[in-house]
């Protein structure tokens, strides 16, 4: 990746990976890459499924979905490049403002829930709806969700078999729909369920499932 991007500062840090502002030197222009953590790179499985998923994301083409431009793979690294949004994600709103006017709620949940509608006619559920994965651009307030197919990618699945393991739960507890936090087979109503967690959260600037432990967390 050092022969294309340029690394100018860290976007932000999380379970899932390191968001870093780059520069595409072949097309010279400004890309959110987003760097995996390097286990996910060390496991066939989890490999393989991240490429898939992150592939069919790239095909997307939504005016409330950040878009993917590349997936880079190396030996020991995964990652992708995706559209940089002059702005701040909702959780980063709402810690510096305070709570959304209601106005300004509504045309965020219109924002994502055209994104949601637009994947979920694709087969494709997000599985981690959070105010982190959704980004504010500054100039025009439009709400754009990121990540899609990312959650979905890092959960292992056996190929021979077929079958997603039992009881593998991946996402943020605070916003995970009851069947996610069971390890259920899931479709768009989880992203939906998710997006009423996020929509409460803007509203009050608190989460509503919250507490002092993951599992009571998921409990809840």
């Amino acid at each position: 990746m050092a022969h294309r991007y340029r690394l100018d500062r860290v976007l932000g840090r999380g379970g899932m990976g390191t968001v870093y502002l780059a520069h595409d030197m072949r097309l010279d222009r400004p890309v959110a890459l987003k760097v995996l953590p390097p286990e996910f790179a060390a496991v066939p499985d989890l490999r393989e499924r991240f490429l898939r998923e992150t592939r069919l994301a790239a095909g997307f083409s939504h005016p409330n979905i950040v878009p993917v431009f590349a997936v880079e793979e190396g030996e020991d690294v995964l990652a992708f490049a995706m559209g940089f949004v002059e702005g701040e994600s909702l959780a980063a709103r709402v810690a510096r403002e305070g709570p959304l006017p209601q106005r300004e709620l509504v045309r965020l949940l219109q924002d994502v829930a055209y994104a949601l509608a637009y994947a979920h006619g694709r087969g494709v559920v997000h599985r981690d709806i959070t105010p982190d994965n959704i980004m504010i651009e500054r100039a025009t307030g439009r709400a754009l969700v990121m990540d899609f197919g990312i959650a979905r990618a890092i959960t292992p699945v056996s190929e021979a078999r077929g079958l997603t393991r039992v009881g593998e739960v991946v996402g943020t507890p605070e916003y995970m729909s009851p069947e996610q936090a069971t390890g259920e087979p899931l479709d768009g109503r989880a992203d939906l369920y998710s997006l009423g967690l996020v929509a409460w959260f803007a509203l009050t600037g608190r989460i509503a499932m919250d507490g002092d432990s993951t599992q009571r967390i998921l409990v809840r």
